[in-house]
């Protein structure tokens, strides 16, 4: 089957592309790269990418057998997926979609969404072979608009790495950094430090991490992104005025772009970005994607909840989870206590859901790659 995937390749050589150009083509957030680098190795058979959403349905129904949608949180309130729908239905071919979530302040909140999305929700009750969901707010939201296709499956990122002990070396190493046997362990912080609602919290966790060796991923926006890449420091940008306010204490004055320089990192894809984690004792955030790809790395990750999408995603994957009204730590051990966190749990549970991503995958007609038709297997 040729496959139309909407996504970015996840090889793209994104050195040699402007930061604008590599951004837009990341979906304005680089977190997207964990999850297309994730569903484009499960997948095999010639493809092309779709990137931005700029295709012509003409030449998509012409030339493939099927659009896959690596999705993220395509239902929120603020957006309008009415261009997309319009064009998934002009294609007039079968739809995978994997991973879509709603967006919400907490799970069981009633969700408004835009004309054009609850199109795109019709689009994909009438075309959709089958959609993965992130959880069960997920698919009672689909369930509400008739759509019946649905399986909560979590992110498919969760099966980047499929060590079958993964989550009990996880489990293990975690104990270690939490508990203190690692002196001043590194840490790796994977959150969206531009959300001024969360200032407090993250003065907090800035406070308990700053002792430590550490580095930031920026994900979004662009201004951020743009800084972490080194290639340009706005310092009338808002967005950069805030960091200058968060991070205050760990700089010396005037000299904030370089703090910038030392301590924020981006990237443009999934591989360089979990083999720059393996080097950190712990990771810890807000951002599900970047936690995921440290996880993935077997590096010991700590995911703050703070909304429907990421308390959804952490409990049908169980992943070591707290919420980050919690965060009320004096050190960084105490966290270990909120966690109640299972490897074997885990593992159990991911090849679970692997057994049943792989049925829907090949329920489509398309080909599972053998590494993950093995993992699955096991169940």
């Amino acid at each position: 089957m040729k496959i139309a995937f909407l996504g970015e390749d996840p090889h793209f050589r994104s050195a040699l592309v402007e930061t604008e150009d590599a951004y837009k083509r990341s979906g304005l957030n680089v977190g997207n790269h964990a999850f297309w680098n994730a569903v484009d190795s499960h997948i095999i058979g010639e493809r092309e990418y779709l990137n931005n959403w700029g295709f012509n349905p003409s030449y998509i129904r012409d030339n493939f057998d099927i659009i896959v949608i690596p999705a993220s949180n395509f239902l929120h309130p603020d957006r309008d997926l009415g261009a997309l729908a319009d064009k998934l239905q002009k294609t007039k071919l079968p739809l995978l979609v994997i991973g879509i979530g709603a967006q919400a302040p907490a799970t069981g909140s009633k969700i408004a969404l835009k004309e054009g999305t609850e199109r795109f929700i019709s689009v994909l009750k009438e075309q959709a072979v089958h959609i993965t969901c992130r959880g069960n707010y997920t698919a009672e939201v689909l369930h509400s608009y008739g759509v019946k296709q649905v399986t909560a499956l979590g992110c498919p990122s969760n099966l980047t790495n499929l060590n079958k002990n993964l989550g009990a070396t996880i489990e293990k190493k975690l104990i270690s950094v939490l508990q203190g046997e690692i002196f001043e362990p590194s840490i790796l912080l994977n959150v969206d430090t531009h959300r001024k609602k969360f200032y407090a919290q993250y003065k907090k966790l800035i406070e308990l991490v700053c002792q430590n060796s550490f580095s930031v991923v920026c994900q979004n926006p662009l201004e951020i992104v743009k800084a972490a890449r080194g290639v340009d420091y706005d310092k009338s940008c808002p967005h950069m005025q805030f960091q200058e306010k968060l991070w205050k204490n760990l700089y010396t004055p005037g000299k904030f772009e370089q703090f910038v320089t030392d301590k924020f990192i981006t990237f443009f894809g999934a591989n360089p970005w979990m083999e720059y984690s393996k080097k950190f004792d712990l990771s810890i955030g807000t951002r599900l994607h970047g936690n995921m790809l440290a996880f993935q790395s077997c590096v010991p990750s700590v995911f703050l909840s703070h909304d429907s999408r990421t308390s959804e995603l952490v409990d049908i994957m169980k992943l070591p989870n707290c919420n980050i009204k919690d965060l009320e730590f004096t050190s960084i051990e105490e966290i270990y206590e909120k966690l109640n966190f299972s490897g074997v749990d885990y593992d159990t549970n991911r090849k679970f859901l692997a057994k049943k991503y792989v049925e829907i995958i090949e329920s489509t007609g398309l080909t599972v790659a053998k590494a993950l038709k093995e993992f699955s297997d096991e169940c």
